[in-house]
């Protein structure tokens, strides 16, 4: 079967069941006449969406339909116009009215620009709103799932037992149970499709053998649309009338659908402009922004006149395409398709379907919102031990989603969430917006504090021509981590190694780590790469979700710059291993420059003087502060050289086969400026410093060259301090 049709079918499926859970959901004000309203409102949402989607877009694997988040502002408006008025005509209207406003707001975001609308919502109002909206719907919606009749609250539930149904409390068990499995256990992209074909079927089973009718409640009837009906008997102009009229009497009602449309456009431009950047990085391609935001505006102005809900694209979806192999529009034809086929066939028996499984899936969905990673967050801010140690990001969070709950308890749905954005937008401007992505060095002139023989070093300089090196800075999260992965994927063409660093990054959140992952699965698949990481005393929010990312892409983590850039070097070094790990005394010697510009006969009588020891690996070659004893030079192991500072030590070199080591001492006569100690087993030459002494005097010709020598390998650490400077600025 063409992979585009596989793709548009699975997102077909998936989409139908969550159109209707989430035109349910939009319209529970209203009770049943409204839940059977809410699957013609998401169906049509779903439709709408997707059909200008194939006419008008033009970016790959995109899905039109209803979002909870905006099928939740919906519930809030109504919750909100319910307090104004109760005429069914007029709230409709009024809902109308908003939706429509919203795809104006969207067009006019495209003219003033999205990435600074974008912005506005970080993460925490995400995370506080889906915790309000679960928390709002899932209470709405415990009695059903318990057994009652659908909208019965929990004290009509305790004062009237009659309303329990045993027979409706074993069906939702049993589909709560399947739900959880492929939502928690087994994550499916068709969970909520199963649990809803479960359900049904066992309710269809049970209409089969049970005499008379069953004692559950269902949709009963397709409602016709309000508007038209209103609008046969009243007329086009009577119905602008009577609405203006409404808006005009009454204080604050206008503000209060101007925001509900201002929270809507937000919404839809967020998650769709997210979903395309994330499609793009996965696919490689780009997409017209302006066209697509042009696109989502026609079609929630359509879904404002139609009284559908607002249309949008969004991660679950696009990721569904994906993962079934969509590459192009036509996944999106096909999912129209099979989307208009299933309405079809189902059309005749939506008025039959049970009520309190339709509510139980909502119910199971809405909880799902609610992030695991929040509860255990409000866990560690209810205890004073462990709140000190939470990150600020974390503990913001955490008051965003209080607030949202409180005020959405004491008003309403809309209000909360507005109250979530207007607390966050002046804390995120000043906390939150930084760029993310601090520059990208390519042949960076940093190396590792190390001393190589010279053909590794020139082996170094060829390969850092393509070895790139990325610095991250500030917080790197869902509103600028796919476009950060854009420019990534364009400018890290060329590299075939990456040093990441993460030093200086303060805030990660999980949609980063996945714009990470895809970017260094597909589009640095071939290159390696190390990553370094803040230390504990720099800890940064998120940490945890980074290191589990790198340590599923298997990339190796460092604590400290030097670390990652000895890491890759050693990588880059790899087919030059074998000389590396060991070498014989005379091309020790030589490349140690020790004996440049000898001659033969000088270079084997220099040889001469020379002994050779063996040092334990952690045992101390010399100590810091002890008098010089000789010159050495390493044949095989890994020496480093440490400098004790305050309460800690720190490593100022590594030496490799080849290095000369203590150098310094011999030529001032000092005591040792810093500890060298063996990293792994290491057998070195000694040349004692009477036996330097005596070539000086005996040999002026060759002591002249050592000399020499010996300042130009001084001057070589001094460039390569300066180099390593690179890594600390």
């Amino acid at each position: 079967m063409n992979t585009e049709l596989k793709a548009g079918a699975l997102v077909a499926f998936g989409g139908y069941a969550q159109a209707i859970v989430y035109g349910m959901l939009a319209f529970a004000p209203l009770g049943q006449a409204g839940l059977a309203y809410g699957i013609y409102a998401g169906l049509a949402s779903a439709l709408i969406g997707g059909v200008l989607g194939t006419l008008l877009g033009k970016a790959p694997v995109q899905f039109g339909g209803p979002r909870s988040s905006t099928a939740l502002i919906i519930a809030g408006s109504l919750l909100g116009l319910l307090q104004i008025t109760t005429n069914h005509f007029e709230l409709m209207l009024l809902l109308a009215l908003e939706i429509a406003l919203a795809g104006l707001l969207i067009a006019l975001a495209q003219q003033q620009g999205v990435g600074k609308l974008m912005q506005f919502l970080p993460a925490p109002v995400l995370i506080g709103m889906n915790t309000t909206l679960g928390l709002f719907s899932a209470y709405k919606l415990l009695p059903a799932m318990m057994g009652f009749a659908v909208y019965t609250t929990a004290l009509q539930a305790a004062a009237t037992p009659a309303l329990f149904s045993p027979m409706a409390l074993g069906v939702s068990a049993i589909t709560v149970c399947v739900l959880l499995y492929f939502r928690a256990i087994r994550p499916n992209p068709l969970g909520l499709v199963y649990g809803l074909a479960c359900g049904f079927t066992l309710h269809a089973m049970l209409l089969w053998a049970w005499p008379g009718a069953l004692p559950v409640q269902t949709v009963t009837a397709m409602p016709s649309h309000p508007l038209l009906q209103t609008l046969q008997t009243q007329g086009f102009a009577d119905s602008i009338q009577a609405i203006v009229a409404l808006l005009l009497s009454t204080p604050g009602l206008l503000l209060q659908v101007l925001v509900g449309a201002a929270v809507l456009a937000l919404l839809v431009v967020l998650e769709s402009m997210q979903s395309l950047l994330q499609v793009d990085q996965t696919l490689g391609t780009r997409h017209n922004t302006r066209q697509e935001l042009n696109t989502l505006a026609i079609s929630n102005v359509l879904c404002g006149l139609a009284l559908a809900l607002p249309s949008s694209n969004y991660f679950s979806r696009s990721n569904a395409g994906l993962g079934m192999g969509a590459r192009s529009r036509q996944s999106e034809a096909w999912y129209v398709g099979v989307l208009t086929l299933l309405l079809i066939f189902t059309w005749p028996i939506l008025a039959q379907l049970p009520l309190h499984i339709l509510a139980t899936a909502v119910a199971v969905s809405s909880l799902f919102l609610i992030q695991g990673s929040t509860l255990r967050l409000i866990q560690r801010f209810a205890l004073p031990s462990t709140r000190k140690q939470m990150a600020p990001t974390e503990r913001f969070t955490v008051w965003v989603v209080l607030c949202m709950v409180f005020v959405t308890g004491i008003s309403n749905l809309l209000i909360g969430t507005l109250v979530g954005v207007l607390f966050v937008a002046a804390y995120f401007l000043q906390q939150q917006s930084g760029s993310g992505l601090r520059n990208i060095e390519f042949k960076p002139a940093a190396r590792s504090r190390s001393m190589r023989p010279r053909a590794h070093r020139q082996h170094l300089d060829t390969a850092f021509e393509h070895l790139a090196w990325v610095r991250f800075e500030g917080n790197l999260f869902f509103g600028n981590a796919p476009a950060i992965a854009i420019r990534l994927h364009d400018e890290l063409v060329p590299a075939q190694s990456v040093v990441l660093d993460f030093t200086h990054l303060r805030y990660i959140d999980d949609t980063a780590c996945d714009c990470l992952e895809r970017l260094l699965k597909q589009g640095l698949q071939h290159a390696r790469a190390v990553a370094v990481l803040p230390t504990h005393e720099q800890a940064m929010g998120g940490e945890s979700l980074l290191r589990s990312c790198l340590g599923r892409l298997g990339i190796a983590t460092q604590g400290h710059i030097d670390d990652a850039f000895w890491h890759i070097e050693n990588q880059l070094l790899a087919p030059l291993a074998l000389e590396q790990a060991s070498c014989s005394a005379e091309d020790a010697l030589k490349n140690s420059h020790l004996c440049d510009h000898m001659n033969p006969d000088q270079i084997a009588g220099f040889s001469a003087h020379w002994n050779t020891t063996v040092l334990p690996a952690g045992q101390a070659l010399f100590s810091e502060g002890t008098e010089p004893c000789g010159l050495y030079v390493l044949l095989e192991g890994q020496l480093s050289a440490w400098h004790h500072t305050g309460h800690s030590n720190e490593r100022l070199m590594r030496f490799c086969p080849g290095s000369m080591v203590g150098e310094m001492a011999l030529i001032d006569r000092k005591p040792r400026s810093a500890t060298v100690r063996a990293d792994s087993p290491c057998t070195l030459l000694f040349l004692p410093t009477a036996q330097f002494e005596q070539l000086l005097s005996r040999a002026p010709d060759l002591g002249h060259t050592l000399q020499n020598n010996l300042s130009r390998e001084l001057a070589l650490r001094i460039r390569l301090a300066n180099q390593s400077l690179a890594l600390v600025q």
